[in-house]
């Protein structure tokens, strides 16, 4: 991903001309292939929620970046996903642990995922998207148990 063509569309996101924010939006959609919650006729703020989000996403991008080109500066060995089929969890996180290890500026990285939003007490595998109207407007991430619950709440 090219974050430069993303961040040169800022400016047009945020213009006052509703067809230069229209056109923006489909760039927009077109480079990073995903879609923040930005549209085009919304409210001033709930643009300027969306170019928050966005502006979040390209410096995640950019850290993500800094990091593969410090971990090749430093020589680390590449990780072949293949090498981790058959292996448990428990395996694949110390495996992946020792390899974040090597590498002092990677130290502080943690494998482990989210705990569960509802119960706290498991990791979380699901992700909700919360729309609404025409925006994603949050993320809620429950572990399998809570989501399955969700599910029949709502059915």
């Amino acid at each position: 991903m090219k974050r430069k063509p993303i961040e040169d569309l800022f400016p047009l996101l945020e213009s006052e001309d509703a067809f230069a924010r229209l056109e923006a939006e489909k760039a927009l959609r077109d480079l990073a292939l995903r879609d923040f919650g930005f549209r085009w006729d919304a409210a001033a703020p709930d643009r300027t929620a969306a170019l928050h989000r966005i502006r979040g996403w390209l410096d995640e991008a950019r850290k993500r970046e800094n990091a593969r080109r410090d971990a090749a500066a430093a020589g680390l060995e590449s990780l072949d996903l293949g090498s981790l089929q058959g292996m448990s969890p428990a395996e694949v996180e110390k495996h992946l642990q020792g390899l974040l290890g090597k590498a002092k500026f990677l130290a502080g990285i943690s494998l482990l995922r989210p705990k569960c939003e509802s119960c706290g007490r498991k990791h979380a595998t699901v992700e909700i998207v919360e729309v609404k109207g025409r925006d994603a407007s949050s993320i809620l991430r429950l572990c399998d148990a809570c989501a399955s619950q969700r599910g029949e709440a709502s059915a």
